[in-house]
């Protein structure tokens, strides 16, 4: 197989890109499965099929973020990605402190990220993610954060596909799997 460039970048006005993210859901639930997908003709997720539910999770302004790593091996001529999200969620309680504790104990999570852009991310869609850094803090001064800092973390065969969402109704995108509004 060949490998070749079919397209350039052009760059669009400077106002055209926020970073951070605004919300993010996480699939959960026993039995929590992404069984199939497809993608438009621009490589974008138009449709899952799985079982459970993603629960949402609203995020402080400039609070959480969203990268993705290429990670190559030139003697093995492999390319993966490592994408990480980290997430910080205020106000420590014990209902924080107990979803933080059911969060680490996950094998595989899957998570959408809706970025600053209105854009929406399936991340960890092959392998999953799971949380590879964490900690529950007060911190020390009357500013600092009284919650929980965590880091998702995966490697997948692929990079991170943007999800086709029409007129913001992001349900219509799955079936058998529930997207908490």
């Amino acid at each position: 197989m060949s490998c070749f460039i079919s397209d350039g970048y052009t760059l669009d006005c400077r106002n055209a890109s926020i970073g951070g993210l605004k919300e993010l859901w996480i699939l959960g639930d026993s039995g929590n499965t992404i069984t199939t997908y497809s993608t438009d003709v621009d490589g974008k997720i138009d449709s899952v099929t799985g079982t459970g539910t993603f629960y949402a999770f609203q995020l402080v302004k400039q609070s959480s973020s969203f990268t993705e790593e290429v990670q190559v091996n030139d003697t093995a001529q492999s390319v993966t990605f490592a994408p990480a999200i980290q997430v910080s969620l205020p106000k420590l309680d014990q209902a924080l402190r107990n979803l933080f504790f059911d969060l680490v104990k996950q094998n595989e999570l899957y998570v959408i990220v809706k970025d600053n852009n209105d854009r929406y991310w399936l991340v960890g869609l092959k392998n999953g993610l799971l949380v590879s850094a964490g900690s529950m803090q007060t911190g020390q001064a009357y500013n600092d954060l009284n919650g929980i800092q965590m880091t998702m973390s995966g490697g997948e065969p692929e990079a991170t596909r943007e999800i086709a969402v029409v007129n913001g109704d992001l349900a219509s995108v799955f079936s058998g799997i529930t997207v908490q509004s």
